[in-house]
């Protein structure tokens, strides 16, 4: 339909028609990827030829990327005992979609395949991702810091890694405290944290961090807490880090209901209290809600139906969008916004008779 076609010539319709024909065609060769690794899996191929791993071997015999290697196994081994994801990505679904999906523990596909974007498919993932106490036991014990001078100590470098709950903490007590310092022109974002991390040790009384922890029942109780506990900042924790939190931290706990639902304002508040904010930032995996936006940068919240036309601050009619698709989009540019009632993401669509912006 397409070969010899004019593009310049070609409507827009027809040019999204050959943009989606063509990753079809991807699709369908990453099928047929998927189906001669897993035989090549099977012979040891990698072993034979010296080679590390069966992604380091895949990377250097058809010169892929490191990371596109590494999705491809990961994605062949996860899917060998799903046939149906097999076969959606033989047809007409992304692999990046299959790739998404095959991470899922729960394997309930349907709907997502139907609607869903890949980053709520991601998100859906990380949010059915269990921590277990092993893998607690393994990130506390692999905490470390090195601090390494240069030969007259008149500069020192600094770097390590912690556990998510230890790295939300220090990560949000760093950021507080960065805020508080006066501005400097020279002075950006790292230079205000180093800054903070000093005065914090040399002041009597440091800034005490305060944690709020979502937990959400629908995936907390069948696994014992190895799943669904969501720190403010992104950070999954699992059973051991939540009795530490609660046992000694200055903590506030937000809970989600097995059928889903937090706390409701009504019309008692215009804008979503804090307490509120924070769960439906973890419930949006904090990026934005917008369909294939994965932006993390000044989310805000926005009232489905507007509050001067009796909108309330309840979680439904409440969604997490970031400040261009908040403010450009949907109150500069006047689009609608369609959302999806069981995964919280959201499509913007032109109101029938309205013209596109010249």
């Amino acid at each position: 339909m397409f070969d010899g076609m004019d593009l310049g010539k070609a409507t827009t319709d027809q040019l999204e028609q050959r943009l989606a024909q063509a990753e079809e065609v991807v699709s369908a060769a990453r099928a047929v990827q998927l189906e001669v690794l897993e035989e090549l899996d099977r012979r040891q191929v990698a072993t034979a030829d010296g080679s590390r791993s069966l992604s380091e071997w895949l990377a250097a015999r058809i010169d892929l990327a490191p990371k596109t290697a590494k999705s491809l196994v990961r994605t062949m081994r996860r899917t060998a005992e799903q046939p149906t994801l097999r076969r959606e990505l033989a047809s007409s679904v992304s692999f990046d979609r299959v790739e998404a999906l095959s991470r899922l523990q729960d394997r309930g596909h349907d709907d997502l395949l139907l609607w869903a974007d890949v980053a709520g498919v991601h998100c859906e993932a990380a949010k059915q991702a269990r921590v277990t106490a092993e893998v607690e036991s393994r990130c506390a014990d692999d905490r470390f810091l090195v601090m390494q001078p240069n030969l007259d100590e008149s500069w020192w470098k600094l770097w390590g890694g912690l556990d998510g709950h230890s790295g939300a903490l220090v990560d949000k007590t760093l950021s507080e405290a960065a805020d508080q310092l006066p501005d400097e022109e020279d002075g950006d974002a790292g230079w205000r944290r180093a800054t903070a991390l000093v005065e914090s040790l040399i002041s009597d009384d440091p800034p005490e961090g305060q944690v709020t922890v979502i937990v959400d029942a629908r995936e907390a109780a069948p696994t014992g807490g190895e799943a669904g506990v969501t720190l403010d900042a992104g950070v999954r924790v699992g059973r051991r880090a939540l009795e530490a939190i609660l046992c000694d931290a200055n903590v506030e706990v937000v809970a989600r209901a097995e059928d889903g639902t937090l706390m409701n304002y009504g019309r008692r508040e215009r804008t979503a209290p804090p307490a509120l904010k924070r769960a439906l930032l973890a419930e949006a995996g904090f990026t934005c809600s917008g369909d294939g936006c994965t932006s993390r940068h000044r989310l805000q919240i926005h009232h489905l139906t507007p509050w001067a036309e009796g909108g309330r601050t309840d979680q439904g009619e409440l969604v997490v969008l970031c400040w261009f698709h908040h403010h450009v989009v949907v109150h500069e540019r006047d689009l609608e916004v369609v959302l999806h009632p069981d995964r919280r993401r959201v499509r913007f669509r032109r109101p029938e008779g309205r013209a596109p912006p010249s």
